[in-house]
């Protein structure tokens, strides 16, 4: 009995370690700058192993995903239908 009080306990106060600090609200939630540059360890394709690191604008990733996303839609919508 008494481990489960603990382990709720710790349980019950996780969310609070989850969050991450903020930075003396220098900078309002969810607002960030388009033109920061970013880099991102990306998996290349003839590899499983190999990685590349690709840094663009955050406005370049956020294009970069609407474009897949649009074309995974796409191939998505037309799976059925046959090409000859």
């Amino acid at each position: 009995m008494k481990k489960m009080i603990i382990l709720s306990a710790v349980l019950a106060s996780s969310p609070a370690w989850a969050q991450t600090p903020t930075s003396g609200g220098a900078r309002a939630e969810g607002a960030f700058d388009p033109n920061e540059t970013v880099c991102q360890a990306v998996t290349r394709t003839e590899s499983r192993l190999a990685r590349a690191r690709v840094c663009m604008t955050r406005a370049q990733w956020a294009e970069q995903r609407r474009l897949t996303r649009q074309n995974t839609e796409r191939v998505q919508a037309n799976r059925g239908e046959r090409q000859y």
